[in-house]
This record gives C-alpha cells, sequence and structure tokens, in this order.
C-alpha cells in the first residue's frame, strides 16, 4: 500500500518554508508521496474540506496509507515514522490534552462539542478524553472511505457550521460510532501542540518530533529550527552539565539518568529533548536543598512546591518521560512517585 503526506494548503495561509522543507524532508525519509493541495476539493470551509482529502488521494494514488496533517506542522530531521506505529486498518492521532493548566476531567469544552455535534448528526458522542489534536491523522482509505463519505454528508444538513472544533469533532463522533476498535493514539510527540505549550512555541530549538503551531502561536513558526545538528542544538545553550553529559555519551546514553535535586529544568529539559527515549529522574524535598536568593520568598511562604510546578510544565509532553523522586523529611528515603 502507497504512503502519502496528504496536506491542505489553502490561502490565505499558505505553508511556509520551514514547514515544506521539514515535511519534505520527511516524505523522503519515509517513503512516502508527497501530495500538496493547494486548491479547495469543494467550496466549503477549511474543517470541511479535510473531509475530502481521503477521496483525493485514493482518487489519485489508488489504496493509500495516508498522514495527512496541518499546514502549519513542523517535523524535526530525526522523527521516526508514524507510517510504522499504526499499521493500515487502525485510525491513529494524537490526544489533544496535553496540558496540566487545562482540564483534564470529563468536562470541558471538548465534552459540550462532541454532544453538540453528535446531536446534530444524530450520533453517540465520543468520550471526552479521545478529542483529538486535529493536525495530524493517520488512516488508510480502503478502510475509512465510507466513514469519511458519511461525515460529508452532514455538511448539508447541518449548514455547513464550523463551531465547536468542527473537524476534531466529526471524525472522532463518527469513529467512536462505526470503528471504536480501530481506534489508536500516538504519543504526544507527533502533534505537541504550541497553544499549550507557549514557552516551547519561542525557542527555536525543537524539544520533541512535531510541532503544531495553532492559532497564536503561529508568529513563532518561521524560527522553528528542525535540522538537527551534530552535536545537537539546545533548548538551554548554557547548561554547562547537560553538554559536557551529551559530549561523554555521544550517540549512546544510558538507559536512564538522574539529575539530583529539582531546582531548573534546564539540564533535564536538554537531555529528554536531545534523547528521545533517555529516562531522567529528579529528588523532590519539600525542604529547599538548593539555595538561592530567589526561592528565599518562597520558603517563607510556604510556597516552594511552586518550583515542582513549574519545573513539570516547562518540560512539557517531555515530562512524561521524567521520574519523580520523593524526600519526606531529613531522614526519609528516596522512592519513586506513585502515579
Amino acid at each position: 500500500m502507497k504512503r502519502v503526506i496528504a496536506i491542505l494548503d489553502l490561502p490565505p495561509r499558505r505553508a511556509v518554508p520551514t514547514v515544506r522543507e521539514s515535511v519534505g524532508a520527511a516524505a523522503e525519509r519515509w517513503n512516502a508521496e508527497l501530495h500538496w493541495i493547494r486548491r479547495p476539493l469543494q467550496p466549503c470551509h477549511p474543517f470541511w474540506q479535510k473531509m475530502f482529502v481521503c477521496g483525493d488521494v485514493a482518487k489519485r494514488f489508488g489504496p493509500s496509507h495516508v498522514l495527512q496533517i496541518d499546514n502549519d506542522m513542523v517535523i524535526r530531521s530525526d522523527c521516526p515514522s508514524p507510517f510504522e506505529l499504526a499499521k493500515p486498518g487502525q485510525f491513529a492521532m494524537v490526544a489533544e490534552r496535553q496540558s496540566a493548566q487545562n482540564r483534564i476531567d470529563n468536562g470541558g469544552w471538548q465534552k459540550t462539542a462532541h454532544e453538540i455535534w453528535a446531536r446534530r448528526c444524530r450520533l453517540n458522542p465520543a468520550p471526552t478524553w479521545m478529542h483529538p489534536n486535529g493536525g495530524l491523522y493517520l488512516y488508510d482509505t480502503e478502510t475509512f472511505a465510507r466513514m469519511f463519505e458519511r461525515i460529508i454528508q452532514y455538511l448539508i444538513v447541518t449548514f455547513g457550521a464550523n463551531d465547536q472544533a468542527t473537524d476534531e469533532s466529526l471524525i472522532i463522533n463518527q469513529l467512536w460510532n462505526d470503528h471504536a476498535d480501530l481506534i489508536t493514539f500516538l504519543p504526544p510527540d507527533f502533534n505537541v501542540s504550541m497553544l499549550q505549550t507557549p514557552e516551547w512555541a519561542t525557542n527555536p530549538v525543537m524539544q520533541s518530533f512535531v510541532y503544531h503551531f495553532i492559532g497564536p502561536s503561529k508568529p513563532h513558526l518561521d524560527r522553528c529550527r528542525w535540522q538537527r545538528s551534530n552535536p545537537p542544538e539546545l533548548p538551554f545553550p548554557a547548561n554547562r552539565q547537560s553538554i559536557e553529559l551529551i559530549s561523554e555519551w555521544k550517540d549512546d546514553p544510558p538507559a536512564s539518568y538522574d539529575i539530583g535535586s529539582i531546582f531548573r529544568p534546564d539540564l533535564a529539559a536538554n537531555l529528554l529533548a536531545v534523547y528521545p527515549k533517555l529516562l531522567v529522574s529528579g529528588t523532590w524535598s519539600d525542604e529547599l536543598t538548593v539555595y538561592d536568593e530567589r526561592l528565599t520568598s518562597l520558603d517563607e511562604t510556604f510556597s516552594s512546591h511552586l518550583v515542582l510546578t513549574r519545573f513539570l510544565i516547562r518540560l512539557g509532553v517531555n515530562a512524561r518521560r521524567f521520574k519523580l523522586r520523593i524526600k519526606e523529611g531529613d531522614d526519609a528515603t528516596l522512592q519513586l512517585a506513585r502515579s
């Protein structure tokens, strides 16, 4: 089955050179056809245009395994092929929820969006946690062509409504009703929301595989550097310890590394960004073990926990590879925190 990367690249927001170059390099590495769609497939809103991509690819290339991505996404030069992570017969995507600063329960705007579109289309709403980050869908045309055709039929009965996370809600609801057993999720590394990770968006050095510059984060897209260098460029270039470790390890890091007491994220962030499989651990204590005048006020106001909160937030999706050790009191032993 042919592999195709399909991208709707419609005015007024065309893909910038950074996107075109990084996607072109990825297509070559992954042995995939690159299909830029530069004219509307139908006279409808861009959210609805996404539903016609599957049929367009099948018509042009025949039966295909399709990676459908938005034109505001950048792929790092060492990104592994998502085609290898989800086989034909599965519909793969990345979850929208990527920040603990947003709601992570079963409520929120995602639940509302699923229910509104379910009523409009007379379907059962998909669970809230399944809401996808709509910049990336991976599917095969033979299994899912009919599903997209059913979604297209709603264009008339909903009068082309384009609110409530249109394409994400339409697709996940239809999948939940037609192919719930075929839904699979890729790690967040393959569609990192820059809207939910603003400090990553403003740092030109990529810290994960695929960046999605949504909404207000788009002005930072041009500065994003997708090509890995040797030695690798670091998001926090002033951290000497990480430079020394990377120089020592080169391309053969240990399976895990402990950074000691948690304070600034620089060391952990650099190591996690350079080594995608590395597990990093660190120790947190409610008693300050790193003395800095900036922490005095936090200690005196019983607010030192903000250091830990800030630390994990700045690691972004890479925090899932950070193992937290906790120390309770001077005589307590270190233990991995239980999730």
